[in-house]
């Protein structure tokens, strides 16, 4: 039997999924893993045997808890191929300026919404289960909001004296080394708006991982139970700390020229 959901709409009353959404579920639960994942793997809406992405999301979800990494693994990547397909009809380059970086990033943090949710933090894919494609819509709204078609994709670290997101203790530290001074350095305004300035300058796929580190996601874990940069990004930790490697290298380098 599917599990209830955990969130609550603002009168108190429990997210409910839709009956036939139950019923998928339920239908789906009696197959093997083999058998969903090519069920999942159906992409036409038109097809009689397309499973909506709110199952595909309760499953996704069950294997982070179930351990199932190589079943989570995959489905993630048909969640993420699915987000792919949606954002090129609504996020097109004939209609916006910089159309390619602004999907990108609107998946990267969806795949971060993802994380967060697997490593308990929130319950940020329950409204998912019950209408993926108005969730998606409001989240994909507040993201180009946030960043508009011609601003830079990268939140700042601060901005107009007021608190910034938080940055993990590790590229707190590579930052504060940068230009040496010690650990006051990441204190001084200025060299935080340098430093953010730096990393927006990044290529895509190095940017994204200091993104992650500063958000204190681990590059590597032997819990399956936790979210890691290197499952996010389906890649091996090794290629991970590559790319941190390069992004430090090329951000220590712009930030002493600046000096």
């Amino acid at each position: 039997m599917p599990e209830p959901l955990k969130s609550k709409d603002k009168y108190g009353v429990s997210f409910a999924r839709p009956p036939e959404i139950e019923a998928c579920l339920a239908r789906l639960e009696s197959l093997d893993a083999a058998t969903r994942l090519q069920a999942f793997a159906v992409v036409s809406r038109k097809s009689s045997g397309f499973v909506p992405s709110e199952a595909l999301t309760y499953f996704l979800r069950r294997a982070h808890v179930a351990g199932a990494n190589d079943e989570f693994k995959q489905m993630f990547g048909l969640l993420m191929k699915r987000v792919c397909q949606s954002l090129f009809a609504t996020v097109s380059d004939s209609r916006m300026a910089g159309a390619q970086g602004i999907r990108e990033e609107i998946m990267g943090r969806f795949a971060e919404r993802i994380a967060k949710d697997c490593n308990g933090r929130f319950a940020m894919l329950d409204f998912f289960e019950v209408r993926f494609d108005l969730a998606f819509a409001r989240f994909r709204s507040s993201v180009l909001r946030q960043i508009g078609p011609s601003s830079e994709l990268t939140e700042p670290l601060s901005a107009d004296g007021e608190e910034g997101p938080d940055i993990s203790r590790e590229v707190e530290d590579a930052a504060a080394d940068f230009l040496g001074g010690g650990s006051q350095k990441i204190d001084d305004p200025a060299f935080r708006l340098e430093l953010d300035a730096a990393i927006d300058a990044l290529p895509d796929d190095l940017r994204r991982v200091v993104g992650l580190l500063r958000q204190g996601f681990q590059i590597d874990s032997k819990d399956p139970n936790i979210m890691t940069i290197a499952k996010m990004l389906q890649c091996d930790e090794r290629t991970v700390r590559n790319r941190r490697d390069r992004a430090y290298k090329t951000l220590k380098s712009v930030l002493q020229e600046e000096a």
